[in-house]
């Protein structure tokens, strides 16, 4: 028997969550022993979900090691699986442990999530600017939600995220839980009713707790994350306009990653971030009503 170890090169906590459906499996098929080096603090999400899954520590001798790359071109898990040997892979909804605490606050509250690694990923607006310090789009949304009785919640590790002087913030209108650990952000979203977020890592943990999650992501394929016939998943998206710019091999992410207003089809001009500004909030809440109960 060899020891096999498949080493996520990506620290993204997204990422992470996405590939243990696959690990799992091949721990459980393969007739070699397997292992998986990620986060040791990410290891604590999965004890109960994938209790056999053996992770790497530097005191174990391999025989072999398979680096596991993202690759923005295919559906995130599938590409994942294929790295791994497994091709024609069926989607599977990944787990993490449910918390233990109580219920944080009695009223119904949706829990959200706003900032995220690069402009174009954000629910940017088209006023912009000094503007985004108050997140008009999310504070519209949040306005109509908070009319049905419920209570946005927005979890985040910074108030205000970006480059200034043009920073991100979090709208007025929400109750704010910033830098919380993560145990507690965890609780936060399984009790909340529903997720809304981004193409980000907390939209994947909301997903693995097995909570419904809205994601506003037009910069990527609606085929990149989670499988769309999962019935508790809204991609909201806008094809109408440019979108899906992530997953297509037309520019050099390195490269551009130190620009934060990077745009690969319309920087600097009037369509810049056109893939998210299009979609408004009156459209999203649309979308969403059903699951205001």
């Amino acid at each position: 028997m060899k020891k096999i170890l498949f080493y996520l090169k990506s620290t993204s906590l997204g990422d992470t969550i996405c590939i243990m459906p696959c690990i799992d499996y091949l721990n459980e098929k393969s007739e070699d022993e397997v292992y998986i080096k990620i986060k040791p603090f990410f290891q604590t999400l999965f004890k109960e979900s994938y209790p056999n899954i053996k992770y790497y520590s530097d005191d174990i001798l391999y025989d072999k090691k398979v680096d596991i790359h993202y690759d923005f071109r295919k559906p995130m898990q599938s590409s994942f699986a294929e790295q791994m040997g497994l091709i024609n892979w069926s989607y599977v909804r990944p787990k993490i442990d449910l918390p233990k605490d109580e219920r944080p606050m009695k009223k119904k509250y949706i829990s959200s999530g706003i900032h995220s690694t690069f402009q174009m990923k954000y629910w940017n607006d088209p006023i912009g600017g000094q503007y985004r310090k108050i997140s008009p789009y999310w504070s519209k949304l949040f306005k109509m939600i908070k009319k049905d009785g419920y209570l946005p919640v927005v979890i985040e590790k910074d108030e205000f995220f970006g480059v200034s002087p043009n920073m991100n913030g979090l709208p007025s209108n929400c109750i704010k839980k910033i830098n919380t650990p993560l145990d507690e952000t965890i609780n936060y979203i399984y009790h909340s009713e529903f997720f809304i977020g981004l193409s980000s890592g907390l939209s994947w943990v909301a997903h693995a707790l097995g909570k419904p999650v809205v994601m506003i992501s037009n910069f990527t394929e609606d085929w990149h994350e989670f499988d769309l016939s999962t019935e508790d998943y809204i991609r909201i998206t806008n094809k109408s306009v440019c979108h899906g710019c992530w997953n297509k091999k037309v520019w050099n992410k390195d490269s551009s990653y130190s620009d934060w207003e990077f745009c690969p089809e319309h920087k600097d001009t009037p369509r810049q971030f056109e893939c998210h500004y299009s979609i408004t909030p009156e459209y999203v809440y649309n979308k969403i009503k059903h699951l205001i109960k």
